[in-house]
C-alpha cells in the first residue's frame, strides 16, 4: 500500500466515521465485533490505513449502514486502494513529509507564506546549498542534502507539468527578499528567479512590507493545498525547525486559509511586490 495518508483514505475515514458515531458504538465496540484491533477502527477514521475488504465490509455491518452507504463505502474503498502516484527520492524523509509530497502531486492549487525564506519551489540551487550551510548541524551529512537538493528539482518540475501545471500562489515577508542569505551574488540570483517565476500565467508572489506589521502565524511557514474535487477540503501545514505538520482540525484549516486569504488581500498586488523585489535586487 502507498504510504500514509493518502487523499483517498481520508475521503473513506470522513464518510465511514459519522456512521459509526450514528450507531452509538466506539471503536473499540466494533473492534471486539469483527474480532479485530481497536486502532484498526481509528486509523481507517483517519484516514491513515485501510483494512481489507472482508474486514472492511464487516465494520460497515457492525456499525449499521445502509445499503446505499454500504454502495458509496465501497465505491470509495475501491479508490483508496488505488496506489498513490510514485514520488521519487522522498524514501529517506520522514513520512510525514511523504504524505505532503504525495498530497502535493494531487493539488491543483499551493498557497504558501512564508515569513523569512523564499519556499522551496522558488528557491535557486545556490540559495538551497546556502541555506544548507547556515543549518548544517540540523542536516546531518552532505549526502542528506544532496538528496534533498535532488527531492527540490523534482518539486519544482510540478510549475512546469505537462497539462496541469499546479498554480503556485506565494506570499514572502519583505525580510524573505532582504535577507542575504549566501552573500550578495546568490541572493541576487535568486531574486532574479523570483522576477523570472513571477511572470509565469501559474506563479503568484507578493511581498509583506515591513511596515504592514504583524500578519499570520509569523512562528513559521504555512502551506495550503487545494484539490480538484469539489468535496475535499484544503488541505493546511504548518513546518518548524524540527519539521512539518499536518493541520488536522478542520476548523484550524479553515482559518489558516481564511488568514491567508486576508492578507493577501490587504498586501501590495503581484505588480507591486515584483517592484519591491527588483529594488531589493538593484541594491545588492
Amino acid at each position: 500500500m502507498a504510504v500514509g495518508t493518502t487523499r483517498g483514505k481520508r475521503r473513506l475515514g470522513r464518510f465511514v466515521k459519522p456512521i459509526r458515531l450514528r450507531s452509538g458504538l466506539d471503536p473499540k465496540d466494533v473492534a471486539r465485533e469483527v474480532e479485530c484491533a481497536s486502532q484498526t477502527v481509528t486509523r481507517l477514521e483517519g484516514g491513515v490505513s485501510l483494512p481489507r475488504l472482508h474486514l472492511f465490509m464487516a465494520i460497515l455491518g457492525v456499525i449499521g449502514a445502509t445499503p446505499d452507504e454500504r454502495r458509496q463505502a465501497r465505491q470509495l474503498w475501491d479508490v483508496a486502494d488505488v496506489d498513490a502516484a510514485v514520488i521519487e527520492r522522498v524514501a529517506d524523509f520522514p513520512v510525514k513529509y511523504q504524505r505532503f509530497r504525495l498530497d502535493e502531486t494531487e493539488a491543483v492549487t499551493e498557497r504558501t507564506l512564508d515569513t523569512v525564506i523564499v519556499p522551496g519551489l522558488l528557491q535557486t540551487p545556490g540559495y538551497a546549498a546556502a541555506l544548507a550551510v547556515g543549518s548544517r548541524l540540523l542536516n546531518r551529512s552532505e549526502e542528506r542534502e544532496q538528496r534533498a537538493a535532488a527531492e527540490r528539482r523534482e518539486r519544482q518540475e510540478l510549475l512546469h507539468r505537462v497539462g496541469r501545471p499546479l498554480v503556485l500562489h506565494s506570499i514572502l515577508g519583505e525580510a524573505a527578499v532582504r535577507n542575504l542569505v549566501g552573500g550578495a551574488a546568490v541572493m541576487r540570483s535568486q531574486l532574479d528567479h523570483l522576477l523570472t517565476a513571477a511572470t509565469l500565467p501559474n506563479v503568484t508572489i507578493q511581498v509583506v512590507p515591513f511596515e504592514f506589521g504583524a500578519y499570520g502565524p509569523m512562528s513559521g511557514p504555512i502551506t495550503l493545498l487545494t484539490f480538484p474535487e469539489d468535496d475535499e477540503p484544503d488541505a493546511a501545514y504548518l513546518e518548524y525547525v524540527a519539521g512539518l505538520e499536518t493541520v488536522e482540525d478542520p476548523e484550524d484549516a479553515v482559518a489558516l486559509s481564511t488568514t491567508w486569504n486576508e492578507i493577501a488581500a490587504a498586501v501590495p498586488s503581484p505588480d507591486e511586490s515584483a517592484e519591491t523585489i527588483r529594488a531589493v535586487r538593484d541594491a545588492v
